[in-house]
C-alpha cells in the first residue's frame, strides 16, 4: 500500500503519521500492495479536516471528516472508509456469487 500523507497550514508530525499506519494497518491493510492511499490533512481556526483518497484496480472512495479534533477526524474518516470497503467487497462477492450460478445454469441446458 502506497501511503502519502499532505498537510494543508499543518506539519505532518512523527506521530501523526505513526497513529495513520496504525490504523490504516487494521483497517485498509486487506486492500494490497496495489492500493494507492492518499491522506489530506488541514486545519482552520478550531476545525479539523481529514480526508481519505483510497485509488485500487477497479475503484476509488473517497471519505472526508471535519471535527473539533485532528486525531478523532482521522479516526471517523478512516471509519467511514472501512464501511465503504466493505460495502463494495460485499457487492463484488454477490455478484461473482451470481454470475457462478447463471453459468451453472446455462451449462445444464
Amino acid at each position: 500500500m502506497k501511503l502519502t500523507v499532505t498537510g494543508i497550514k499543518i506539519e505532518i508530525t512523527d506521530g501523526i503519521r505513526n497513529h495513520l499506519n496504525d490504523k490504516m494497518n487494521k483497517t485498509i491493510a486487506d486492500l494490497g500492495e496495489a492500493a494507492d492511499v492518499h491522506v489530506a490533512l488541514s486545519v482552520e481556526k478550531h476545525r479539523h479536516f481529514a480526508e481519505i483518497t483510497v485509488k485500487t484496480e477497479g475503484f476509488t472512495l473517497h471519505s472526508e471528516e471535519e471535527t473539533e479534533d485532528l486525531y478523532t477526524s482521522m479516526d471517523k474518516t478512516l471509519e467511514k472508509m472501512e464501511k465503504q470497503i466493505r460495502k463494495h467487497k460485499e457487492k463484488a462477492k454477490a455478484l461473482r456469487k451470481k454470475q457462478g450460478s447463471q453459468s451453472k445454469n446455462q451449462n445444464q441446458d
